[in-house]
């Protein structure tokens, strides 16, 4: 039966194969698995710098944006439309009334 394989397995083979130098830090301490994982994929896809799965942007929806908005400058409703009227000049007057 097959043994599967965890994740922190899988780095370790990789950087043990593509860069054993990289490896012997990892075992010594001197890096992290992950910072060293980071490393050898930047050599291998012949990039500047590899980012880890840590580093993507948490974007939020419009609708949590437009409360933030609301809590941070409490604009009134006659606020929200100058700003629709100015944001689209040409086509707020058949959605405005």
């Amino acid at each position: 039966m097959a043994r599967k394989l965890k994740k922190r397995d899988i780095k370790e083979a990789e950087i043990k194969k593509h860069n054993p130098t990289l490896f012997a830090k990892v075992k010594s301490g001197d890096l992290t698995l992950q910072e060293a994982y980071n490393i050898m994929m930047s050599e291998v896809m012949n990039v500047k710098e590899m980012k880890g799965k840590g580093t993507k942007s948490n974007k939020i929806l419009f609708e949590e944006e437009v409360e933030i908005i609301q809590k941070r400058y409490k604009p009134t409703l006659e606020d929200w439309i100058e700003e629709l009227k100015r944001l689209f000049p040409f086509t707020h007057q058949k959605h405005l009334k």
